[in-house]
């Protein structure tokens, strides 16, 4: 393994963050000790209010590691190649802020409010780190060889983005305002708080806020099975689970290392997992990539006309490219060219000619995916196959010429016979 070198401003990076977790460790032992008088002295800090100064100091050296240890971070390259996640650094300076203001209010009851801190702060912390951890933890649960139903691996898919305690999440947060709505109009209706300007600017931008959100949380929470993108919305619950029943899935080996350590591909015969997202083989028809610094953005032409979305967390570029297009090539099956571009709507239109009896597109999908396909494919390729190249036929037409040599000196002249 090469040998990393840190440049001088790395350095001084890393030492203003460990002298800023020193600082942070005093103001931490001023505060829960009782020591240093000065520490204590509440002093006026903008819309925080009063704070104590080990408070005040406290978030003062949070807010200096956090931006010093990201930049260190970014200098390393720790990721080389994949998708940088800010989520985990950034939620390094916000909770340790949140958790020196509850300290200060736990101090009040001694010890056990300073135990209480500890694991709320062991709680917060698993919640901004454990995520990464857990992704592929979870996918890997796919590879058990022991049987599974449909509905078992579709529910380790939709975990592995963990959409269903986002869902809940996002219901929580907007029922909370509906609640602070609610709770607003009854205080102020029953005499217990008198209405002024603030509070009715706040209460009518949460309401406007719940109002103008109601559409897009319902739809994301009511949305079956996040991770099946396309088929989603067009197919049921029960109907999804029952695509997978028999499905067994295995992973795609890389020769790259960044791809064997940061991108894992799993398929099955009609399945292929990509970024953990469920991606169709018998509807997938072409594949377009998107590549940017750090992660490669994938859209799946289904033959319905419906895009399908992945993303991974990589640079895909060079080797890795030759590697990720054999992928995708295996995906959609086939190896040529086709011209499909704006082409969308001919595709829907064709695709619902192979289905006159289906009424809605829920059932041709069903109907299509629970079939052989290859006949129907073959048809769109031919379809949608560019015309030939007429420079091609020249070509050949010259292939069809021969070349005849003969001399009466014993040197080689040329001249063109056509067969």
């Amino acid at each position: 393994m090469e040998k990393q070198k840190l440049s001088g401003k790395t350095i001084l990076k890393l030492a203003g963050a460990l002298l800023a977790l020193a600082y942070l460790g005093f103001c931490l032992y001023a505060g829960i000790t009782g020591k240093f008088p000065n520490m204590h002295k509440a002093e006026h800090v903008m819309r925080f209010g009063d704070l104590k100064n080990w408070v005040s100091g406290g978030i003062s050296a949070v807010m200096i590691f956090a931006l010093c240890i990201t930049s260190a971070f970014n200098d390393l390259n720790l990721q080389k190649g994949r998708k940088k996640s800010f989520l985990p650094l950034f939620l390094t300076m916000i909770l340790p802020i949140i958790l020196l203001l509850l300290l200060e209010s736990y101090l009040d009851i001694g010890w056990i409010g300073i135990a209480l801190y500890a694991g709320i702060a062991v709680f917060l912390f698993g919640v901004a780190w454990t995520p990464q951890l857990l992704n592929q933890w979870i996918a890997r649960r796919l590879l058990r060889n022991e049987p599974m139903s449909g509905k078992q691996q579709v529910q380790i898919i939709e975990w592995i983005h963990f959409h269903p305690l986002k869902k809940l999440l996002i219901f929580g947060l907007w029922g909370f305002g509906v609640v602070l709505v609610l709770r607003g109009i009854w205080v102020t209706a029953t005499g217990k708080i008198e209405m002024d300007g603030e509070l009715f600017l706040f209460l009518l931008g949460t309401a406007v806020l719940v109002v103008a959100l109601f559409q897009k949380m319902r739809r994301y929470i009511c949305t079956p099975y996040r991770n099946i993108p396309v088929l989603n919305q067009i197919l049921s619950k029960k109907q999804l689970e029952q695509l997978l029943d028999g499905e067994h899935f295995e992973p795609i080996a890389f020769e790259d290392e960044g791809m064997k350590k940061y991108l894992e591909i799993y398929q099955s015969q009609n399945w292929m997992l990509i970024g953990g997202k469920l991606l169709s083989k018998k509807l997938a028809l072409w594949f377009t990539m998107n590549r940017f610094r750090n992660h490669t953005s994938l859209k799946v032409l289904y033959l319905n006309g419906m895009t399908a979305k992945a993303t991974a967390d990589l640079d895909i570029r060079g080797d890795r490219y030759k590697e990720f297009t054999a992928v995708l090539k295996e995906l959609i099956g086939y190896e040529g060219t086709l011209k499909l571009y704006e082409k969308e709507e001919q595709l829907a239109q064709k695709f619902a000619s192979f289905f006159p009896e289906q009424t809605s597109e829920q059932d041709r999908v069903a109907a299509f995916l629970s079939q052989d396909v290859t006949a129907i494919r073959q048809d769109y390729i031919q379809t949608f196959s560019p015309p030939p190249d007429p420079r091609k036929k020249k070509r050949s037409r010259r292939e069809r010429e021969e070349k005849v040599f003969f001399n009466f000196n014993g040197e080689r002249l040329t001249k063109i016979k056509r067969i």
